[in-house]
Formats: C-alpha cells, sequence, structure tokens
C-alpha cells in the first residue's frame, strides 16, 4: 500500500521538481551574467569543468532547500533562493582559496563572518569574496551561518587526515560525517525558519549520506589519490559498504520523520530526498553487480575506470533511481 501510495505521490513530485529546477537556473543564469562581466572572473568559471561543478552544487543543494522549506510548511523565498545558489558558487573556489594561501586562522574565521572587510590578493580570492558578500547580504541569521561555515573549514581541515592508511574505520567515519554534518547544517542556516528540536541532529544524519553518496562515485578518484572514505575500506568485497550506506539512509529517514513537523510535509520530504539518496543506491548496486560478474570480488583494478562509471544523468539510470524511490520512500 505504501508503494502504491509512493507511486502516486511521485507523478507529481518530478514535475514539481523540475519546476524548482527552472527557478534554480534563471538565478544560476543571472550569477554568470553577473560575474562574466569581470575578465578575469569570466576566464575563472568558464571552464568546462567548472562550469559542470557549479551547475551540479547549485541543483543539488537548492533542490534540498527547497526540499526544507517544504518539510516546514512554507516555500522558499527569492532571498534564500539566491543566498543558496551563490553559496553553491563559492563551493568550486573553495580549495584554491583555503587549500592555497597562506591565511592564519584568525583572517580565515574574519572572512568567514566578515567578507566585506576581506581584501583579496588575486581573481580568486575577489571572485570568492564577491559571492561571499552576495550571500551575507541575503542571510536572515548571519551569526548563525558564519558559525557553521566555521565548523565546516575545521572538519575540512580534519579531513586532510584521510590520507593517513593507518586510520581505522571508525576514525575515517568520525571525520567524514562530521563534514558531512556541517554541511548540511550550513545550507540549512540560510533558510529563515527556525530549528526545531531534534533537527540539527537529524540534519547532521543528512549530511552524513550526503558524504559517503558523494564517496560512492568518487571512489576510483579517492583510491588513486590514496584517501581513505568509508567507501574505500571494502577489502574485496563491496557488500559491508553497501549495507552500511543503506543503515544510514534508513536512519535518516527515522531522524526526520521523528520531528515535529505535519505528517504529510514529513512524508513529502522522504519521497523528494529518496530521489536523491537513491542516487548512491544505484551506484552501489552498480558496484554489487560488477562484483558478481567478477566471481565475488570486488577488485577494481582488474575491472577498471570505466567500468565503474554509473552515469546518473542516463535516462535508464534516472528510471530506475525513480523505482527505487517508490520501493523505499
Amino acid at each position: 500500500m505504501r508503494q502504491l501510495s509512493n507511486l502516486f505521490h511521485y507523478l507529481f513530485i518530478i514535475p514539481r521538481v523540475n519546476f524548482r529546477l527552472v527557478r534554480i537556473n534563471r538565478v544560476l543564469k543571472n550569477l554568470k551574467e553577473e560575474v562574466v562581466k569581470n575578465p578575469d572572473w569570466e576566464s575563472i568559471i568558464s571552464s568546462k569543468d567548472f562550469d559542470l561543478r557549479l551547475t551540479q552544487y547549485v541543483q543539488v543543494h537548492s533542490l534540498l532547500d527547497f526540499s526544507l522549506c517544504g518539510l516546514a510548511g512554507r516555500k522558499i523565498s527569492r532571498v534564500e533562493l539566491k543566498a543558496c545558489v551563490y553559496f553553491c558558487a563559492c563551493l568550486p573556489l573553495y580549495d584554491d582559496f583555503f587549500d592555497k594561501s597562506n591565511l592564519s586562522k584568525k583572517e580565515i574565521k574574519d572572512l568567514m563572518h566578515f567578507p566585506q572587510g576581506f581584501k583579496p590578493e588575486n581573481s580568486v580570492q575577489e571572485l570568492f569574496v564577491h559571492l561571499l558578500d552576495v550571500v551575507y547580504k541575503n542571510l536572515p541569521d548571519s551569526e548563525l551561518f558564519g558559525r557553521y561555515f566555521e565548523q565546516l573549514y575545521y572538519g575540512q581541515q580534519e579531513s586532510k587526515r584521510l590520507v593517513d592508511s593507518r586510520l581505522s574505520i571508525e576514525e575515517v567515519q568520525k571525520i567524514a560525517f562530521q563534514k558531512g554534518g556541517y554541511s548540511a547544517l550550513l545550507f540549512r542556516s540560510i533558510l529563515k525558519h527556525p530549528l526545531i528540536d531534534g533537527e540539527e541532529k537529524a540534519l547532521h544524519q543528512l549530511g552524513a549520506v550526503g558524504q559517503v553518496l558523494d564517496d560512492l562515485f568518487d571512489l576510483w578518484d579517492d583510491l588513486e589519490e590514496g584517501i581513505n572514505t568509508v567507501v574505500t575500506k571494502f577489502n574485496r568485497d563491496f557488500t559491508p559498504v553497501f549495507n552500511l550506506y543503506i543503515k544510514e539512509v534508513d536512519q535518516l529517514k527515522l531522524s526526520f520523520q521523528a520531528l515535529n513537523y505535519q505528517q504529510k510535509n514529513k512524508d513529502r520530504f522522504i519521497r523528494e530526498l529518496m530521489l536523491l539518496v537513491n542516487g548512491g543506491t544505484i551506484c552501489g548496486q552498480h558496484y554489487l553487480k560488477l562484483q558478481a560478474e567478477n566471481n565475488g570480488v570486488f577488485d577494481i583494478e582488474k575491472m577498471g575506470r570505466e567500468a565503474l562509471v554509473c552515469d546518473m544523468e542516463n535516462k535508464f539510470n534516472r528510471l530506475k533511481m525513480i523505482k527505487q524511490s517508490i520501493l523505499n520512500a
């Protein structure tokens, strides 16, 4: 009965998601038109790789904020959507800004709380500060946003330890889940309605699932670069990793169902959320299929990079994701 109900609701959810993407892409288009007026900034965002990352960041995180507003029984405002899109545009610049600069901790903290006072030294920093300044001008609570942003930075710094092969699975999981948790809280702080009891914990769980989701698709690159993630700890059998992801997704649903929001809003939120997280489910199932075809051994060197690709732009995979969402939302 639940699956039949899900099927009915997805007939409305999928067109709604497409409508939201139209709104999101309109704001993104305006951002690009604004940025390209500066020739130095245009050269930064014009690369194909940057544009792809920018679009992915903007669409995924903005759709999530749309859903979080729906959870509270309200619609996202124009100001909130602009703040979300502009902050997403900061993310591809994040590593260049923080990892490749010699900023002190105080300078970084000052920047995160008061970008207007920062003096950029190059065009990447100029663009980052400009985008972040727009974000701050559209925030409901800049102090809360700055606090979560600072925590995310520390989580990002801690994640540099993931190159240490001696880390246990428990240590890797703690680092990854903390980073993912603060990322989810940061995007939630863009929205004007206050957190309710238990929501911060649920958002931490959402961030944890999001981190594993990213790591599933980055498996080959992370292994090649010597980065430990929850997903790389498979020891020739990917089943435990897949089971961990499913367990975390189940916990995610329970966490949000426990919140004191209207039941119909919680059900709709879970259904929309599954369209995002089931990309990871399909990817994990793809890896398990490869393992079965390799006599039950998950040997990625033998399988090769091309075989590991799980293209979620593929229509067949998108249909599988919708089917999976009908089954487990």
